[in-house]
């Protein structure tokens, strides 16, 4: 009884010995385990281990992203390193950070804590305009071969403080490309049309630091990059015909796709650079289209004031107003004085309606004087204004491109 006594007691004193000396032994023994699996662990100034070895994360298993193997038999995991990288992005320690990334397998876009970590470190690097530590982060990641989007908008931004427009601007689309969600994609075009407006700007003010050239090669870029981006073609064609390549500019401005937003500022672009040409030869001029069904649309300006929606029937012997578009323009004293009423054959017969002449009528740069309009009944056509009928059309040569929806017009010769 007493030697079963004393193995009892011995038990019971080596169980009290090993869970005090539990801080000083475990550590060692996870670092064995963790070393002689291959996997790289951190150990701080003084050789101690980092203190997530005592905790519970450590219960889990380290994960390669490449290789994929799923839970190990040591029952240790990836996971476990998060609070060293966390703490290394917050104290700027690029090197170490990208070094336990890389030697471990640790991807950031694996954990979303991690992965926010690092895009908020960033974010408010760039706040600070701290551009010394940010482009250490930047160029280090880029070097390594991580392609994040917002590695590429942060380059960009770093490129704008240091004046090289060119550079940022091919870092911005390099972020675009890279965009992973939608609202990311958003943020970044939005980023490249504000470079571009904001150069724009500092180029019309006669900037010492944005020639002709640096904004040519930008606009050369985005045109490249964007072809059918409206912003894009208007600034570039100014600089054509800041150049003077008025032709070159006004063949840009034609091949511009419709755009509520600059469809004003084209026309009115198009037509200064058409009278500096003196009308010395015809020129064909594309009219931008839009595609509703199988209609097309054209915009219409009518006395240099308000701009109509007008469907293009080439069947239609004079330009027509719906009644309410009629109404409007009355109300504000826009149209024309009544001539009077005309009978026009319509799908349901013949039908007597009013007609006004108004003083200008406009599609582009193209303006008839004392223009004839009749007020019709627009039956289902919400949101349109009217029809554009052959009175307009016939004093030109016309041709509608229905694959790039554009209305070709070049001038009769009298």
């Amino acid at each position: 009884m007493k030697s079963v006594a004393s193995v009892v007691v011995w038990i019971l004193v080596g169980g009290v010995l090993g869970w005090t000396a539990r801080p000083v032994i475990y550590p060692i023994i996870m670092s064995v385990m963790y070393e002689s699996s291959g996997q790289i662990v951190e150990r701080d100034a003084q050789g101690e281990l980092p203190l997530f070895f005592e905790s519970k994360s450590a219960t889990s298993s380290i994960v390669s992203r490449t290789t994929n193997p799923g839970p190990s038999a040591l029952g240790l995991g990836y996971s476990a390193l998060i609070p060293t990288i966390s703490h290394h992005i917050e104290q700027q320690q690029v090197k170490q950070t990208l070094d336990i990334l890389q030697k471990n397998d640790v991807y950031l876009a694996d954990n979303d804590d991690l992965n926010r970590a690092f895009r908020n470190n960033l974010q408010q690097l760039k706040g600070q305009e701290n551009w010394q530590t940010l482009s250490q982060w930047v160029r280090l990641f880029l070097e390594a071969g991580y392609t994040d989007s917002i590695l590429y908008s942060m380059d960009a931004n770093i490129k704008r403080h240091q004046g090289e427009l060119l550079a940022a601007t091919h870092a911005l689309f390099l972020a675009k490309y890279y965009g992973e969600t939608e609202g990311e994609s958003t943020n970044v075009q939005t980023d490249i049309e504000n470079l571009v407006i904001d150069m724009m700007n500092q180029y019309r003010k006669n900037s010492a630091t944005i020639g002709r050239k640096l904004a040519l090669d930008v606009m050369h870029v985005a045109t490249e990059k964007q072809p059918e981006n409206p912003l894009f073609g208007l600034e570039i064609a100014v600089l054509y015909a800041d150049v003077g390549d008025v032709s070159l500019a006004i063949e840009t401005l034609n091949f511009i796709p419709y755009s509520e937003k600059y469809q004003d500022a084209v026309v009115a672009l198009k037509a200064r650079l058409l009278s500096e040409l003196n009308n010395t030869e015809q020129v064909t001029t594309a009219i931008p289209l839009k595609q509703v069904g199988r209609h097309f649309h054209v915009t219409a300006i009518i006395n240099q004031e308000r701009t109509l929606d007008l469907l293009i029937d080439t069947g239609a012997t004079t330009t027509a107003l719906g009644r309410d578009t009629i109404s409007l323009l009355k109300a504000v004293n826009i149209l024309g004085v009544k001539e009077g009423s005309v009978a026009i054959s319509t799908a349901n017969g013949e039908a007597e309606v009013d007609y006004y002449r108004t003083n200008l009528f406009a599609i582009g740069e193209f303006a008839v004087e004392d223009f004839e309009l009749l007020e019709v009944e627009m039956n289902g056509s919400q949101g349109l204004d009217g029809l554009l009928g052959m009175n307009f059309l016939s004093l030109f040569e016309f041709e509608i491109d229905q694959t790039n929806r554009q209305l070709f017009l070049t001038p009769k010769v009298n």
